[in-house]
């Protein structure tokens, strides 16, 4: 261990000059750099005797016996002053003033209510205590006073005023269930909050529809910010009025751009903001949609507030065929399951033309197909012949008849020209009855379709029984689905039947 005390020299006018106050240098066992350490005193012995105090107290720290000074000097200091520095290191950060006083305001109710003074008082069973307590807050504010209280102690033990955070293993409630959702306006609701709006909270309104912004993003943009002459206008919002201080470029619908214009007034200056300063626009748009019929809650407990327009920003464009990376980009999210999950109100999507415009299949149990509106059934894809029933998509192929009229589909066979096959199927069925097993055939069988089954006739074909004992059903199926059997395949069963 490295220890002694000393007094800086320096060369001035080419003279030494010793410095009047001692200082002290000190290296505990296992650290790596020298520490110095103002002593404060001309007298050795005293600087020596302090010196001597500074090291054993840092031994006694690193031993753990006692707490670092700086944890020991902000244990003795009320949270009020930690508070203030706390406000303050947030407002040189860059946080906004409302945001800070609302940590401020929330944590000093906490600290009230729960008697907290100094550090010490903190602790997880006096938070939970007052959280079973209190039964007027929701399970989400119960979590954003939590959330403060974490983020100021934190802060704390980085600055190093205590050792550790004593909230950072208290749990949160579980709000899954519980939360307070908001939705979309619908186009009429929509209508009607227009109509009933004051002509400069109108264009508010609007502009939040049809760009997503919020509101205080909206009540920072100025003239200089909204670009007409534009091949395609658009909205230049700065970084600096951001939530996620990231700049966009949000393009314009072309009635926002009409009612901008209609709005502006006789050169601006560019600084002038756009948009009315309200500083309460959810009790604003709460009256608005009062005067308009529109209720705030809708039968699920959803909520309508200022916010929900961005909601009904984000719909639409769903609504309308966007894609979601593209009402991502324009919602200006960084996780697109927050633009799918959260802001994309479903009950407002065309669920019911999506499902009602799947093509129907024969396999679902029923071979209806849905007519049109004037009356006629659309063709359907028929993938294959179900295999259970003797033939499988190998033998006969399918094709798509979709798209075709009743003129250009080929006409079924009329049922008699199969007479003479399900005569041949009936014996071959009496046949394999009176043996009592399969392959009782009387000669060995030759093929039913041949390669050249083109010039093939029911005449001089042999039909084995066994084989017209699985024949049957595919028959009738032949008889139903003709019009989607191959060209080829159809011409070889007619010349078969002759």
């Amino acid at each position: 261990m490295l220890a002694h005390v000393y007094r800086p020299r320096r060369r001035k006018d080419g003279k030494v000059e010793t410095a009047r106050l001692y200082r002290g240098r000190y290296r505990l066992k296992g650290d790596f750099a020298i520490t110095e350490v103002p002593l404060h005193t001309p007298d050795k012995r005293v600087a020596e005797r302090m010196l001597a105090e500074i090291i054993a107290e840092r031994e006694r720290e690193k031993a753990g016996l006692i707490a670092p000074k700086t944890e020991r000097e902000a244990a003795n200091r009320s949270l009020d002053d930690h508070l203030k520095e706390f406000v303050a290191d947030l407002g040189a950060r860059g946080r906004v003033t409302r945001y800070t006083s609302m940590l401020a305001s929330r944590f000093t109710r906490l600290a009230t209510e729960c008697q907290w003074k100094l550090p010490s008082d903190v602790t997880p069973q006096s938070f939970v205590a007052w959280r079973s307590q209190n039964k007027t807050l929701s399970r989400k504010t119960l979590n954003d006073f939590l959330a403060t209280a974490n983020g100021f102690l934190t802060w704390m033990t980085r600055q190093g005023n205590i050792a550790r955070n004593p909230l950072a293993d208290v749990a949160r409630v579980d709000v899954r269930g519980h939360q307070q959702q908001r939705r979309a306006f619908s186009e009429a609701e929509l209508e009607r909050l227009f109509a009933v709006a004051t002509p400069d909270i109108r264009t508010l309104y609007m502009a939040a529809a049809f760009t997503g912004l919020r509101i205080g993003e909206l009540q920072k943009v100025v003239w200089a910010d909204i670009h007409f002459d534009h091949e395609r206008p658009y909205i230049a919002v700065r970084a600096s009025t951001t939530k996620n201080r990231k700049a966009a470029i949000l393009p314009m619908h072309p009635a926002l751009v009409e009612k901008l214009q209609a709005v502006r007034p006789d050169n601006p200056l560019p600084e002038t903001k756009v948009f009315l300063q309200h500083s309460h626009m959810d009790r604003r748009i709460r009256k608005d949609m009062a005067k308009a019929g529109i209720a705030r809650l809708d039968s699920l407990g959803r909520k309508l507030d200022f916010h929900a327009l961005r909601y009904t920003f984000a719909t639409r464009l769903a609504a309308g065929g966007a894609s979601q990376r593209v009402t991502q980009e324009l919602m200006r999210h960084s996780d697109p399951r927050l633009t799918a999950n959260i802001y994309t109100d479903v009950t407002q999507l065309p669920l019911w033309d999506a499902v009602n415009g799947l093509k129907w299949t024969s396999r679902s149990g029923s071979t209806k197909v849905p007519a049109d509106s004037q009356g006629r059934c659309e063709a359907r894809t028929d993938t294959a012949i179900d295999p259970q029933n003797g033939v499988s998509g190998g033998q006969i192929q399918a094709f798509s008849g979709a798209g075709k009229s009743e003129a250009e589909l080929p006409a079924s066979p009329h049922p008699e020209r199969f007479e003479h096959v399900l005569a041949q199927f009936a014996k071959g069925r009496q046949k394999l009855g009176a043996t009592g097993f399969e392959g009782a055939a009387e000669s060995p069988a030759e093929p039913v379709f041949e390669r050249n089954s083109a010039t093939a006739t029911a005449a001089n074909t042999a039909i084995d029984p066994q084989f017209l004992s699985t024949l049957g059903p595919v028959i009738a199926k032949l008889v139903a689905r003709w019009a989607s059997l191959p060209e080829g395949s159809r011409k070889a069963i007619e010349a078969l039947l002759g």
